[in-house]
């Protein structure tokens, strides 16, 4: 997906930005990275789970279970509405292709 909106965002601007996306795409990986660890402690510690404890109090282990598998699904639910118009079909991506070849062969020609 991330190479078919490069090539949308060449077609539409005249611009190759990879670098940019990609900086974005990897700094928002890092981000959720953080955000799960910082989260985890925070989250054994609203569960009362208790490090190293025999049995764990009574709703420990349903919490985190809640947590652990309730916020990704969330999260994943609040991407596919995100990206609900997105509609850059296999057959566009091939379209956009062939005219940014086009471009680059005019402008090879050009500058001969």
């Amino acid at each position: 997906m991330t190479a078919d909106v490069c090539d949308m965002d060449e077609l539409e601007s005249g611009k190759r930005r990879e670098g940019v996306f990609g900086a974005i795409y990897w700094w928002m990986v890092k981000f959720g990275f953080a955000i799960a660890g910082l989260l985890t402690g925070v989250i054994m510690s609203a569960v009362a789970f208790k490090a190293g404890a025999p049995t764990q109090p009574e709703g420990a282990v349903t919490g985190l279970r809640l947590f652990f598998s309730g916020v990704p699904i969330c999260g994943t639910l609040i991407a596919m509405w995100v990206m609900r118009n997105y509609d850059l079909t296999e057959s566009k991506a091939r379209e956009i292709k062939a005219e940014l070849d086009a471009r680059k062969g005019q402008e090879f020609t050009i500058n001969k």
